[in-house]
Formats: C-alpha cells, sequence, structure tokens
C-alpha cells in the first residue's frame, strides 16, 4: 500500500491488543490524536492512555511504533470509512480506517452503499471508485464526489471602432499657459467604415451540487446596438457601418454619424439661436442670450457671454466663458475652456480649464484645473471622482464650495428605497402565507369553495406582481448602494495651497481650511476627511 499520511491500525495477539501507527512520508499530514481517541472510543476501546498514546506520537518519526491499549484481545472489525462533506456541498471525501488483524477490505457495493447513506447521489467519481477496489490509502481525504460548477454567463459585449472620447487634455506650454487649440475633438468616418461590432450574450449553464441541488448561474447583461441616422445595422443586428462621410460620436451608448454644422461667425441676431443633429463650430462668439442645441459635440473658437450651450457630446471652448450668471452650458460628454468667470456648468463628463471665478459647475467624472493659474476661487463645485487645482480660494477667504463624491439626491433615493424594499417582503411573506393555509387544507383533502379559488387566484397574481416589483426596487438599492461606497473614494488634489473660507466635502463628511493648507491631497481617512500629502 502507497501512503503519505500518518494511519493507525488495531493489532490483535495473544497477550492483547495493540496500535500500530505509521509516519508519514515526504509532506504527508500527522495524525491528530483527537481522530485516534474518536476512533478508538466508537470501537468500544476504554482505559487505554491518551497521554502515552500522545507520547507515541510524538515520537514517530521514520519507523513505525506500536503501543498496547488493551490487555484482552478485542473482537475483529472490518475496514470502515466515513463522508466528508465540504462546507459549499461542490465536493465529498472518503476516509478509510484499516481493518483490524483478522477483519476484512469493504466492497465495492459496501463503499457505494456508505456514499447512498451519505445521500451523495450526483456527481459521484467512477474512475477513484474504480481504483478503490484495488488500492486504498488510509487517513487520507479521498475525493469520492464532485459537483460541477455552474458555467458563467457572459454579458453582450460592444466593440466600437472609432475613438468614444476624443476630448485630448489641452497642452500645457513651456511657460505654463495652455494651447486649448490643440484639441482633435472629432472622430472622422467614411462611407462603409465598420462602426461598431456586437457579440451575443452567453446564458451560461446552471451547475449541481453533491446533493443534486441546482446552482443558478449569474444572469449576464444584455444590450442591444443603438444608434441613430447615417447608420446601417447588419441583418444579424450585431454590426454597424456608417452610410455617409462624416464625424462618429458616442453619446449616452448611442452611435451617432454627422456633418458638421460651421456657422459663418458669432451666434447673434444674424444667426439666431441653433439646433443641430450632429456637431457644431463656432469660429467666432456666441453672443448673450442665444443657444445652441447640438447632438453631437459643440466647438466654440471665440468667447461664450452669457447664451446657453447644450450638446448630447462634448463642449470645447477655445477661449473662455464669461457667464455674467446667465445662460448655462450642458453636455453628455465633457467641458473644456480656457476660463469659467460667473457661469454655470453641467457636464456628464469631464470638466477641463484653466481657471474657474465665481462659477457653479457640475461634473459626473473629474474636474482638473491646468495651467499657470489653475485656480479655483468664489462658488460652488459638484463632481463625483476627483479634483485637481494649483491652488482652491484665496487670500481674500473667498468662500469656495468643492463637493465629490455621490451627487446628494442618492442619499434621498436610498432613504425612499429601503422601507419599500422592507414593506413588499413583508407584504409578500404575508401573501405566500395566506396561500399556504389554503394549499395546507387542499393536502388534507379539504374541498374548497369558487369564493376560495377565486381569493386564491388573487392573492396568486398579486404575489406575482409584488415579487417583480421587489426584486427591481431591490436591484435598484443595491446599485445605489455600491454607488454610496464608490463615492468615498472621491478626492480633492491641491497643488499649491488652500486658503481659509474653502470647505470640501467628500462623500458625506465635510472638511474646513482653517489657515492655509500646502501640497494636500484630500481623502477620506478613518471615517473623516483629511489632508494628507502627496
Amino acid at each position: 500500500m502507497k501512503y503519505k499520511n500518518s494511519f493507525f491500525k488495531i493489532r490483535i495477539k495473544e497477550d492483547g491488543t495493540y496500535l500500530d501507527v505509521f509516519p508519514p512520508k515526504e509532506d504527508g499530514k500527522r495524525l491528530d490524536i483527537r481522530e485516534v481517541v474518536s476512533f478508538l472510543e466508537q470501537k468500544g476501546f476504554a482505559g487505554f492512555s491518551i497521554d502515552a498514546l500522545r507520547k507515541t506520537l510524538d515520537l514517530l518519526q521514520e519507523k513505525p511504533l506500536q503501543i498496547k491499549i488493551s490487555d484482552t484481545c478485542a473482537k475483529a472489525f472490518d475496514e470502515s470509512a466515513t463522508i466528508i462533506t465540504g462546507k459549499d456541498n461542490m465536493i465529498a471525501y472518503i476516509r478509510f480506517y484499516p481493518p483490524s488483524t483478522g477483519g476484512k477490505l469493504m466492497t465495492g457495493r459496501e463503499i457505494r452503499a456508505e456514499l447512498e447513506r451519505e445521500k451523495n447521489l450526483y456527481g459521484i467519481l467512477e474512475p477513484v471508485m474504480e481504483k478503490l477496489k484495488t488500492t486504498r490509502t488510509y487517513c487520507t481525504n479521498i475525493p469520492i464526489a464532485k459537483g460541477m460548477a455552474p458555467m458563467p454567463a457572459k454579458d453582450t459585449v460592444i466593440e466600437y471602432f472609432f475613438n468614444t472620447k476624443p476630448l485630448a487634455k489641452p497642452k500645457v506650454l513651456e511657460d505654463g499657459s495652455v494651447d486649448f487649440h490643440a484639441l482633435n475633438l472629432f472622430s472622422a468616418v467614411n462611407e462603409g467604415d465598420k462602426l461598431a461590432k456586437l457579440t451575443p450574450h452567453d446564458p451560461g449553464k446552471p451547475g449541481m451540487n453533491i446533493y443534486g441541488k441546482t446552482i443558478p448561474q449569474n444572469r449576464p447583461k444584455i444590450r442591444k446596438l443603438k444608434y441613430g441616422r447615417n447608420i446601417t445595422l447588419s441583418e444579424d443586428g450585431t454590426l454597424l457601418t456608417s452610410n455617409v462621410n462624416g464625424n462618429v460620436t458616442l453619446a449616452e451608448g448611442t452611435v451617432f454619424v454627422s456633418d458638421t454644422y460651421k456657422v459663418a461667425a458669432d451666434v447673434d441676431a444674424s444667426t439666431g439661436d441653433i439646433e443641430y443633429e450632429g456637431n457644431v463650430m463656432v469660429p467666432g462668439t456666441v453672443r448673450t442670450g442665444f443657444t445652441i442645441r447640438a447632438k453631437g459635440d459643440i466647438e466654440i473658437n471665440g468667447v461664450v457671454e452669457g447664451a446657453t450651450l447644450i450638446a448630447g457630446g462634448n463642449i470645447v471652448i477655445k477661449r473662455g466663458v464669461q457667464g455674467m450668471g446667465k445662460g448655462k452650458l450642458c453636455a453628455g460628454g465633457d467641458i473644456c475652456a480656457q476660463f469659467f468667470e460667473s457661469a454655470n456648468v453641467f457636464a456628464d463628463g469631464d470638466v477641463l480649464a484653466g481657471s474657474i471665478l465665481h462659477s457653479h459647475i457640475q461634473s459626473g467624472g473629474k474636474v482638473v484645473i491646468h495651467g499657470r493659474k489653475g485656480f479655483i476661487v468664489g462658488g460652488e463645485l459638484i463632481c463625483e471622482t476627483y479634483v485637481e487645482a494649483n491652488s482652491i480660494g484665496n487670500r481674500m477667504e473667498t468662500q469656495t464650495i468643492v463637493k465629490v463624491g455621490v451627487k446628494p439626491e442618492l442619499y434621498e433615493q436610498t432613504k425612499a428605497l429601503v422601507p419599500q424594499v422592507m414593506d413588499l417582503k413583508t407584504a409578500i411573506e404575508e401573501t405566500t402565507s395566506y396561500l399556504n393555509v389554503y394549499k395546507e387544507k387542499l393536502k388534507r383533502g379539504i374541498k374548497l369553495t369558487p369564493e376560495n379559488v377565486k381569493q386564491i387566484k388573487t392573492y396568486t397574481e398579486r404575489a406575482e406582481e409584488m415579487k417583480a416589483e421587489y426584486q427591481q426596487k431591490n436591484d435598484t438599492l443595491q446599485e445605489l448602494r455600491i454607488q454610496l461606497t464608490m463615492g468615498k473614494k472621491g478626492s480633492v488634489k491641491v497643488l499649491g495651497n488652500a486658503y481659509r473660507g474653502v470647505m470640501i466635502y467628500i462623500s458625506n463628511q465635510s472638511y474646513a481650511v482653517k489657515d492655509v493648507d500646502k501640497h494636500s491631497w484630500y481623502k477620506i481617512a478613518d471615517g473623516v476627511v483629511k489632508p494628507t500629502p502627496f
């Protein structure tokens, strides 16, 4: 018999009963005295010395040792086995104990009967069973049954063949100024070009544990290709191609191809408001009171005064915004400008600028203030992930508020959803309990009245509706909780000084600058916002 783990065997002699213990080989495991004692007690041995047994096991090295455990000759017993199940019920082991002198080995039928007593009816390893007909290894966990893990489902994958976020960072020149002219805003596309390819989801397969219980696989995320005009979708729904030469953009998961509308000069009384399905390019200034709406990107070479710009994609202003507290900028992508002064800015993506003065800025990504000045003074800045600037506030202690992390409305949504989910769960339990009463009556052979049958149908339909509503609201609640957790990872990096008058909020925690903080990176540590060096 080949073995690695230490094991023991009962030897019956004329003068009594002995325990033979065999040392482990190579990296085999040593005997646990608790296993030996448990086995002896199970076989009816009593009065043996546990201390002597422990001493024998401690002395066990390279050669087997023997210890007398009884002055009487024990009755011979056969080989035995025990079944050990993993915590996840995905694997079962069989552990054999040798027969005493004069005992017999277990037959294949007896081993299978031992498995059936443990109800390990699924995943029995037949090659192992076959091997056990001729070989034995004692005091060793031998895998005898394995469950089948579920085959994970795969999400739909969409591959885009163009730059989905073409807005580049502005170039910082040697003198510290920023060049906002060299920006690659658009992605060119030609007729017939492939735009996106969809690989369908794989539903996966459920698994099964060793007790025959089904283990469901994960649910895949199923997506479809979304697109606007000037685009063709293949018959199998997996490929998008362009019908025209133009610019391609991705906004809120939808692919758009369009030509760019170029204004002659300024947007003013000579042009009126502009609304366009694609991109808009303005070589001059956008005057106060006028509006540009574009489903694509907006590029302004001059200044934006108190005007309104709404873009499905990015907004690039190569000079800056003198908002005068009027109008606003809204983008489904990034917003980039040389400066923002008294402006209202809302970007689903990032906000990039050379300076911000007395403005309200809201970003769904990060806010980075580049350049020689690189300051944020006055107003309020709200962003979901990260803020970086050379300085925040000023020596005049101008009130400046910076909020980073999850949007405040997510807290209110979470707060409102929790009792709704709990109430639905309680209602489902009550309805299910009511239905169970009728099921029990049916089991006992009690005939139900037509009114009872009608009530059962009504309650069953209501239970299904509530379960669907509970699933939808609980999924939303879990997603909100994930976003709340992610919000705590937000941070504010100040390369120079942060002055008194600056309030920094990260998630639901706040920090007030008391004097001047130099070169600080504000993060949540130990549950509070702290300035840390970088």
